[in-house]
């Protein structure tokens, strides 16, 4: 069965990756590591189940053959965890998922304006783009051929789709994780416990920690680089909680906080 590591761009998925898998390896390399929890939706997981040259015509008919994707990943009878940042509703009356795949859900949350900043510096594109990608209902992304979509949708759209399943599930706050790393990733932790029995050991939550420290990362990206990032600026940058109080113009920021007050508020960021 599938858990899903599932969040909108930004927010905290890689660290969360980075942190699960270190802590279940022997193997030192972190950025290694991450590589055991795959992306969802990818080309392979579509071979022999789609042919491409009708994706390329018709690259949204993708959403079709997602649950029949699933289904072939989860005959390894295993527990398997994916990343996504697709929303995790229906588009064109095609389930994200369903129960018969899917064991339950981590979604990472993070406050939308440094959503936006952050995004910003990832993508170079300035903040007015970033801040209207967050906040456009209908965005489709793709990956590098152009050809596989994801629907990301809009900031809130992405998070209460995932948060009005009935799937089990664990909420995690980009802002609480930062502020107390130890006790969120424990959470995450004694989570996936629930689906796969494993030792829970406090020392090595925190040698985990360490290892996975934002210093270590940036230092780590700087000497071999990280196949995550997407322009000149370093995939690990900041990671900081209000740093669009600096960047964001209150124009901006009033744009965001109009659009998303009900969830913002539900979450403690307004």
């Amino acid at each position: 069965m599938i858990l899903w590591l599932a969040s909108y761009p930004k927010s905290g998925n890689t660290w969360i990756r980075l942190l699960v898998t270190h802590y279940f390896s022997e193997n030192k390399d972190l950025f290694e590591n991450i590589n055991k929890i795959d992306s969802f939706p990818n080309k392979k997981q579509f071979h022999q189940i789609i042919d491409e040259n009708s994706l390329k015509a018709e690259p949204l008919k993708l959403f079709e053959y997602f649950v029949e994707a699933q289904k072939k990943i989860n005959e390894n009878k295993k527990l398997n965890i994916l990343k996504t940042h697709n929303f995790g509703g229906s588009i064109r009356g095609n389930e994200f998922t369903n129960k018969e795949n899917t064991c339950g859900l981590i979604y990472i949350v993070r406050d939308p304006r440094s959503v936006a900043v952050s995004y910003a510096y990832h993508a170079n594109i300035s903040f007015e783009d970033s801040v209207d990608l967050i906040l456009n209902e209908n965005r489709v992304t793709y990956d590098n051929t152009n050809i596989y979509p994801e629907a990301r949708l809009s900031w809130n759209i992405n998070f209460n789709s995932w948060l009005n399943t009935s799937y089990p599930k664990i909420l995690v706050k980009y802002e609480q994780l930062k502020l107390n790393t130890f006790k969120e990733f424990k959470s995450v932790l004694l989570f996936l416990n629930k689906f796969t029995k494993f030792e829970i050991n406090d020392q090595k939550i925190n040698n985990v920690i360490e290892d996975c420290s934002l210093k270590n990362l940036i230092n780590l990206e700087n000497k071999i680089g990280f196949r995550e990032k997407f322009s000149k600026v370093n995939f690990f940058r900041k990671g900081e909680t209000e740093e669009w109080k600096r960047e964001l113009s209150a124009d901006l920021i009033k744009k965001i906080e109009k659009k998303f007050s009900s969830e913002m508020k539900d979450l403690g960021y307004l």
